[in-house]
C-alpha cells in the first residue's frame, strides 16, 4: 500500500445498528405499560402454566422413574443370581455332573432372587436341569431333561455366541411366558461349559404396572418394543388367560383403544425436553375427537425407552384422560389469553403515540441530513412544538438554518459536499497529485463592461457564471475562485476522479454549447453577447488547505495552474474571433481517446516558460457520459 495514501475512514453513524426513534418509544411505552398494567396478570399466568407443567413434568418423571426401577430392581434380582452362580462355578465350588451340590447352588441362588421363577443349567448338549418354584413357593428339583422345544433350544442355541451376560428371547410354556437372563459357565478363561439361566414369568412385570398404576391413577404399561404387549395391569388378574389376554399380544389385538392407537400418538418434544428427564410426552387422540387435547377422545402417554432386556428396546409409560387436567389448562389459557389482548392494545397504543412523538425528531433528521450534504436549498425550517425540548432545538435550528445560508454564499458548494463525501482522514492537508487545471475568461469583457453600469454588469456575470459552475459541477470538477471576469476550476481532487483530463474537456465543451445558446437568446434580447476562451492543462500541483490559520482556501498551486492560464490566454492568439475556443496542452491531449477531435495548432512559447509547447484546440466531443470516459481512460 503506498504510504502517501490517504486513510479512509467510516464513520461511526455507518458502522452501528441505527434503531428508529419511533421504535425505542414505542418499545418504552409498550414496556411500561405491560410492566404497570399487565404485570400482576402475566406473572399469574405465568405461575399457572409453570407450576401446571411442571407438576405434569414432575409426575410424569416421577412415574416413569417408579416404573424404571422397579423393572430393574426385579431383573437386577435374576442377573445376581446367574451371576453368582457362575463365580461359583470358576471357583469349583460345584461341578455340572455333581447334581446334588450343583442343585444346592441353584437352590440357594433362587432363593436370593424370589423374583425368579427357576434356575437352570444348561450343558452344550441341549439338556437342562435345575430348580423352580411351586405354586406354593417351595423350591423344588428339576430333572435333567434333553430340551426339545424348538423355541428353547434356540433360545440355547443363540447363548452359544455370547460369552457374557444375556437377556434372552422369551421362553413360553405350559405355566407362562417368561423372560430369560443367562452367564456362561467356565473356569479359566476356557470355552464355557454351560448357561446358568434364571426365569422371571412376565406375569411379575404386569403385577409391577398394576402397583403403579393404583398409585398414580394412570395406566402403566410395557411394551416389546413399540408392537408388543410385555406388561399391562389387566395381565396381573387372575383370570386374564380366561379373557384371552397374554403376554406379547400386538397392540391392536389386546383390546385397549388407547393401546392400539399408540403408534399414530402426536410427540411433544419440547415438553418431554424440557419437563420430563428423557421422557416422551405425547397425545393419544381416539375416533374424530374435538382439537382440544384435553376432551374426552383425547388421552396424555408418557414414556420412556429402556435397553438391556433383549434383542430391541423397552418401551415402559403410562396414559390418562387428557381431562384429568383440563380445568387448570382452562384457566391457564383464559388468563394468557386476556394477557394477550392487553399487551396487543398496549403495543398499538404505543405504536401511535410513538409515531406521532417521533415526527419532529425525524423532521430533524431529515433536514439535518441535507445541511450534512450541503443541499441547503432544499432545507425548510423546523415547525414550531409544544414540547418545550423539541422547541428549542427547532428555534436553534433554524438560527443555524439562516446563518448557514449566509455562509455558503462565500464558499464553493460543490468543494464542501465533496470533502464531507470522500470521508478520508487529511483530505483537506496540502499534498501534490495529478489534476487537470481550466481557465475561462471572457474576451474584451473590459469594453463591453463600459457599456453597462455596475449592476448589469453584475448580473450579466453572475448568469455567466452560473453557466460555468453547473458545467464543472456536471462533470465532476471543482471550481476555484473566479477571477474578475474568469474561472478558475479543477478535476480530479477532492475525490480521486478517473479520467479527470477527459471530464475537464468534456464540460469545456458543455460550456461552448450553453454559451452557444446563450448567445442566441441574448442576441433576440438585445443583450451582449459573450466569446469566451478555455485553457485546459494536466500536471502535477500541490492541492490542498492553503493560507493563514484564520483564512484558509482549499486550492492548488504550481506552474500546471500557471500553463493552463497561459494557454487560455493563447486562445485570442489561435482563434481571436471565435465564439468560444478549448486550447489544451498535450498532456492533457495524450489522455483523450478518439472520441475528442483533437486539432493541432502547432508549438507555442508560452509567457514565462522558455521551451515552446504544443498546442491542440477541441473540435467535435462525442455524446458519452463521463462515466463510460472515466472508464475507459
Amino acid at each position: 500500500m503506498d504510504s502517501n495514501e490517504p486513510v479512509r475512514f467510516v464513520r461511526p453513524a455507518d458502522r452501528r445498528r441505527r434503531i428508529p426513534v419511533a421504535v425505542i418509544i414505542a418499545v418504552s411505552f409498550a414496556t411500561l405499560v405491560l410492566l404497570s398494567v399487565g404485570g400482576v396478570l402475566a406473572l399469574t399466568v405465568g405461575a399457572n402454566v409453570r407450576n401446571t407443567l411442571d407438576l405434569l413434568g414432575g409426575q410424569t418423571t416421577l412415574l416413569v422413574d417408579a416404573m424404571e426401577d422397579s423393572l430393574r430392581s426385579e431383573m437386577a434380582q435374576a442377573e445376581s443370581a446367574v451371576t453368582g452362580v457362575s463365580q461359583l462355578y470358576a471357583q469349583s465350588e460345584f461341578q455340572i455332573d455333581d447334581s446334588e451340590a450343583m442343585s444346592a447352588a441353584l437352590a440357594g441362588a433362587l432363593s436370593a432372587a424370589p423374583q425368579a421363577t427357576a434356575m437352570m443349567i444348561c450343558t452344550p448338549d441341549m439338556t437342562c436341569r435345575g430348580v423352580a418354584r411351586d405354586t406354593d413357593g417351595r423350591i423344588v428339583l428339576m430333572p435333567p431333561t434333553a430340551e426339545k422345544s424348538a423355541q428353547v433350544l434356540a433360545a440355547l442355541e443363540e447363548r452359544r455366541h455370547y460369552n457374557r451376560l444375556l437377556w434372552g428371547s422369551f421362553v413360553a410354556n405350559e405355566h407362562g411366558l417368561f423372560a430369560n437372563v443367562s452367564m456362561p459357565l467356565s473356569r479359566g478363561g476356557g470355552a464355557p461349559q454351560g448357561w446358568a439361566i434364571a426365569a422371571v414369568e412376565l406375569k411379575r412385570l404386569s403385577e409391577i404396572a398394576r402397583d403403579l398404576s393404583k398409585r398414580f391413577g394412570t395406566h402403566a404399561f410395557i411394551l416389546d418394543g413399540e408392537d408388543r404387549v410385555i406388561a399391562d395391569e389387566r395381565l396381573a388378574e387372575p383370570d386374564a388367560r380366561s379373557k384371552g389376554l397374554a403376554p406379547l399380544t400386538p397392540l391392536a389385538a389386546f383390546g385397549d383403544p388407547v393401546l392400539a392407537a399408540y403408534s399414530s400418538r402426536k410427540v411433544d418434544n419440547e415438553f418431554g425436553g424440557r419437563r420430563a428427564r428423557n421422557v416422551e410426552f405425547a397425545e393419544i387422540k381416539l375416533g374424530d375427537g374435538e382439537d382440544d387435547w384435553w376432551d374426552e377422545n383425547s388421552y396424555v402417554a408418557m414414556s420412556r425407552k429402556i435397553t438391556g432386556f433383549g434383542e430391541q428396546p423397552w418401551t415402559i409409560g403410562a396414559y390418562f384422560r387428557g381431562s384429568q387436567i383440563s380445568g387448570e389448562i382452562e384457566r391457564v389459557i383464559g388468563s394468557a389469553m386476556l394477557g394477550l389482548a392487553a399487551m396487543v392494545v398496549a403495543v398499538l397504543v404505543a405504536i401511535l403515540l410513538g409515531k406521532r412523538l417521533s415526527r419532529p425528531v425525524q423532521a430533524i433528521a431529515g433536514q439535518a441530513k441535507r445541511i450534512a450534504d450541503f443541499d441547503l436549498d432544499d432545507v425548510t425550517p423546523l415547525p414550531r412544538s409544544r414540547i418545550k425540548e423539541l422547541d428549542e432545538h427547532a428555534s436553534a435550528f433554524n438560527a443555524m438554518l439562516v446563518g448557514l445560508r449566509a455562509f455558503s454564499t462565500y464558499i464553493p458548494r460543490s468543494l464542501v459536499a465533496k470533502l464531507v463525501r470522500t470521508g478520508e482522514i487529511g483530505i483537506a492537508e496540502p499534498r501534490e497529485t495529478i489534476v487537470t487545471v481550466m481557465f475561462t475568461d471572457i474576451a474584451d469583457f473590459t469594453s463591453l463592461s463600459e457599456q453597462m453600469d455596475a449592476a448589469e454588469s453584475a448580473r450579466l456575470l453572475n448568469r455567466h457564471f452560473a453557466i460555468l459552475c453547473r458545467a464543472v459541477d456536471a462533470h465532476g470538477g471543482t471550481v476555484d475562485k473566479f477571477l474578475g471576469d474568469g474561472m478558475m476550476a479543477f478535476f480530479g481532487a477532492p475525490d480521486r476522479l478517473k479520467g479527470h483530463a477527459a471530464a475537464a474537456v468534456r464540460a469545456a465543451a458543455q460550456i461552448r454549447e450553453d454559451l452557444a445558446a446563450d448567445n442566441r437568446t441574448a442576441e433576440a434580447e438585445g443583450r451582449a453577447v459573450f466569446r469566451v476562451r478555455i485553457g485546459i492543462h494536466t500536471g502535477p500541483v500541490i492541492v490542498g488547505n492553503i493560507g493563514a490559520s484564520d483564512r484558509v482556501n482549499y486550492t492548488i498551486i504550481g506552474d500546471t495552474v500557471n500553463v493552463s492560464q497561459r494557454l487560455q490566454g493563447l486562445g485570442k492568439v489561435i482563434a481571436p474571433d471565435a465564439a468560444t475556443i478549448i486550447a489544451v496542452s498535450a498532456e492533457t491531449a495524450a489522455r483523450l481517446d478518439g472520441r475528442f477531435e483533437t486539432i493541432p495548432s502547432g508549438r507555442h512559447r508560452l509567457r514565462g516558460r522558455g521551451e515552446a509547447i504544443d498546442v491542440y484546440v477541441i473540435g467535435e466531443v462525442a455524446d458519452i457520459s463521463d462515466q463510460q470516459q472515466a472508464g475507459a481512460a
